[in-house]
């Protein structure tokens, strides 16, 4: 029997690692710094400030599911380097422009190319990583994701403050050009000869044809539609209090205004943990442990933090942060995992688009609902509201996880697309 090769010693792996590490560690710079720049250069309006976020997220609501479709339909490699390159273009130019409207317009046009960026992505590791070691990558690519939403707005917030914003917008800049680089020398090894992402045919079957088997495979896979369901949940409470953290804290702990910071990376800190942890395992077999313990874990969080008025001890609010961190981290490996194994090989792209332009929807839905509940029945209530509530869907994903996951039909959908992309492709 031939002996495995650990998945550190594929060199494939590790420069689609290292390329993903590094736009991601950019883009983390450099969103710190258009903060930055916007409110202590421009001194920009804090309406102006709030487009920011919405700048990043109309792009995935409007084209995430179109971005999907294109990106199952050509080469994802190099979808992935031209994007890269494009994206270092118009980073650069930023440096240059004087008023925040217009960095909003760019903002708005590197988010447009940037969206493709995700479902070619995750399409792409199938197809150079050998099926025993997804689990492995996934949550390899996890702990990368976690560790830089920590280390990369600490650094490059420094840096800004110290130098200058345009100084960590260069830097992403440079990051995207190398990583589109690393990207050329990744050879494709997971793909017949006559693939079918090379035999396109468009002709046969047009773009809203495959647009809507993407939504097809979603719909008929009841491990797909439990787990995207349980995503929207979770996505939908944490946005809803996102941004209201710091209102709570200022409320509790008025003298503490650096505990916001504290709280965000214990947040990130239990997220990493459990995604490194999660990298013994070779595989999830049921998704409800995780999708109904995340959304558990994270009610404690969200609910304790609500009850802070009563005890105000700061370690137990760091702990809630910590256990939220844990379960994020849990729900975060589990849909990274769910996309690369349940959907067909040649529809990753599809269902990461339609996933990530569902989710971009909360990005705005989700503090303007948790708004609304912060001003009807206080932070702190809210707070408890929203916790109580994720704590009880938590708890009905646990204990009827074989129904809510039950593979119904699972081989038919996979005959069916299979048999049908032969026209598509």
């Amino acid at each position: 029997m031939e002996k495995r090769v650990s998945i550190w010693r594929d060199r494939n792996f590790i420069k689609f690692f290292s390329a993903n590490g590094l736009s991601n560690l950019g883009n983390w710079f450099d969103f710190v710094a258009v903060l930055i720049l916007f409110r202590y250069t421009w001194k920009a309006d804090p309406m102006v400030i709030a487009l920011i976020p919405v700048m990043y997220a109309i792009p995935s609501i409007l084209l995430g599911q179109f971005a999907g479709v294109f990106a199952d339909r050509r080469d994802k490699l190099k979808i992935l380097v031209h994007s890269d390159w494009i994206r270092a273009g118009l980073t650069l130019l930023l440096v240059f422009i004087p008023v925040p409207m217009l960095a909003l317009l760019v903002l708005l046009f590197r988010n447009t190319v940037g969206v493709i960026s995700l479902p070619a992505q995750q399409g792409l590791m199938r197809s150079i990583v050998d099926e025993d070691d997804i689990m492995k990558a996934v949550t390899i690519n996890g702990s990368l994701f976690q560790l830089v939403k920590v280390v990369g707005p600490l650094i490059g917030g420094s840096v800004a403050a110290v130098f200058s914003p345009d100084l960590s917008i260069v830097i992403n800049a440079i990051s995207f050009t190398i990583s589109g680089i690393i990207l050329t020398r990744i050879h494709i090894k997971n793909q017949d000869p006559e693939s079918k992402e090379k035999n396109d045919v468009p002709e046969q079957s047009g773009f809203f044809a495959s647009w809507k088997e993407g939504w097809d495979i979603v719909l008929k896979s009841r491990i797909l539609l439990a787990s995207i369901m349980f995503g929207i949940v979770s996505t939908l409470t944490i946005q809803m209090i996102d941004a209201q953290i710091v209102t709570l804290f200022s409320e509790v702990f008025p003298e503490k205004a650096e505990l916001t910071g504290w709280a965000i990376s214990a947040i990130g800190i239990g997220s990493l943990l459990v995604v490194l942890l999660l990298n013994r395992l070779k595989s999830i077999r049921k998704y409800g442990w995780f999708f109904g313990t995340g959304c558990l874990l994270i009610g404690m969080m969200i609910g304790g933090f609500g009850f802070m008025a009563d005890y105000r001890f700061i370690i137990v609010a760091m702990g809630l942060a910590f256990i939220g961190g844990l379960g994020n981290g849990m729900t975060f490996a589990a849909i990274n995992y769910l996309i690369q194994k349940e959907p067909p090989k040649e529809a990753i792209g599809r269902v990461s688009g339609i996933l990530d332009s569902t989710l971009s929807i909360l990005f705005i839905a989700g503090p303007l609902l948790g708004g609304l509940l912060i001003n009807q029945f206080g932070v702190l209530a809210a707070f408890r509201i929203i916790g109580i509530g994720l704590i009880m869907i938590g708890t009905v994903g646990i204990l009827l996880q074989k129904f809510i996951w039950k593979q119904n039909n699972q081989a038919v959908t996979q005959k069916e697309i299979e048999g049908g992309s032969k026209a598509v492709f």
